[in-house]
């Protein structure tokens, strides 16, 4: 009871407050609140850089915090997801996906997923997250261009896909989505031998 009645008359400070995120947290069941608050500290420990100490989770003055909601939650996944718990992670990053942000921070929240799912050897999870990034990059295009010096990079979705699209016999599909990617400027180191390899396979197939 004395537990009880400290948790309702506590301070609700930290980044929680901060970033308005004590209604999100108080909803959830204690197992899912004990691994935010896990993993949180895991990158406490780990990540030097990370500028928050342990205390500032739920408590003290945070002024300006340096994430907005779904940033926080993301970089909390991407902890989980380092130390290798997958299932975490990707609550994690599906909630951070469900926070106000940018098209930019949903291609790399997406990314991570398709990195986690391809750890997973999930085939289903990993052209649902590829077929999510691939629909969002237009919209995050030219910033990642931007961020990049000018020059789009190699993106994990698209590569991803060619291989699901090859691997459930859809070598036409597969060989339109290389040639996109090289039509859009996005770097693809592997572009002539994939493009060959698939225009064989296709030649094959009409016999």
């Amino acid at each position: 009871m004395i537990g009880k009645v400290f948790q309702i008359f506590r301070e609700k400070g930290g980044l929680l407050k901060a970033l308005d995120l004590w209604e999100w947290y108080e909803n959830l069941d204690a197992r899912e609140q004990k691994k935010i608050k896990k993993y949180y500290s895991v990158k406490v420990i780990k990540n030097l850089s990370f500028p928050y100490k342990a205390k500032h989770f739920d408590s003290g003055n945070v002024e300006n915090p340096l994430y907005t909601k779904r940033t926080f939650l993301a970089t909390i996944a991407q902890t989980a997801l380092l130390e290798g718990d997958y299932e975490t992670a990707e609550w994690l990053y599906n909630e951070a996906l469900k926070m106000d942000g940018t098209p930019y921070e949903a291609h790399l929240i997406l990314n991570d997923l398709v990195l986690l799912s391809q750890k997973l050897k999930d085939f289903e999870r990993m052209k649902k997250y590829c077929e999510e990034d691939i629909e969002l990059y237009p919209q995050y295009r030219e910033e990642l261009k931007k961020r990049s010096g000018g020059q789009l990079p190699q993106i994990n979705a698209f590569e991803v896909y060619v291989y699901l699209l090859e691997r459930e016999g859809k070598v036409k599909e597969a060989l339109e989505l290389v040639e996109r990617i090289r039509s859009e400027g996005i770097t693809y180191p592997y572009y002539e031998e994939v493009k060959k390899r698939l225009t064989e396979k296709l030649t094959d197939e009409r016999g």
